[in-house]
């Protein structure tokens, strides 16, 4: 729950930096023309809304976030499909969506060899449990792939 307050709050921030009327030291630095349509004339020191650097920092800002979340997703899936392989071992598609879980992480993150082999067991685990599953081609492909990746 933590993240989601966290990134929550990051959203607000960035969504405020994108939207909201800027204001500094009193003086509103919208652009002319917004300024008239609301009576409120020309900014005295010309300046414009937020520069692109700006609004480039804020949507930066907002793809970190949403990144991360990616991550704490995955390890948040990884611990479940833990906990229901453990509870019930043969359970096919626990151990190909833990597998598919390492894999992603792996291959989102810094190519992790050890996770890569983690998910070759545990998609092979899928073919040991359910071999002519819905899932099996798309697992022994999964393990040619990662198998060529590991040598």
């Amino acid at each position: 729950m933590r993240w989601w307050i966290g990134g929550s709050l990051g959203v607000l921030c960035a969504a405020f930096l994108l939207a909201a009327p800027v204001l500094v030291q009193g003086q509103d630095i919208r652009p002319p023309a917004a300024a008239k349509a609301q009576g409120g004339g020309t900014p005295q020191d010309g300046a414009g809304p937020p520069d692109r650097r700006m609004q480039a920092e804020a949507f930066y800002e907002l793809g970190v976030i949403y990144h991360e979340r990616v991550f704490e997703s995955l390890d948040l899936a990884i611990v479940e499909y833990e906990k229901a392989v453990k509870a019930k071992p043969d359970y096919a598609e626990a151990h190909y969506n833990l597998g598919l879980s390492y894999h992603t992480k792996a291959k989102l993150g810094t190519d992790d060899k050890a996770l890569y082999r983690k998910a070759v067991a545990e998609y092979k685990l899928y073919l040991k449990y359910s071999p002519q599953g819905e899932l099996a081609d798309k697992a022994k492909q999964n393990i040619r792939a990662l198998e060529a990746r590991l040598r």
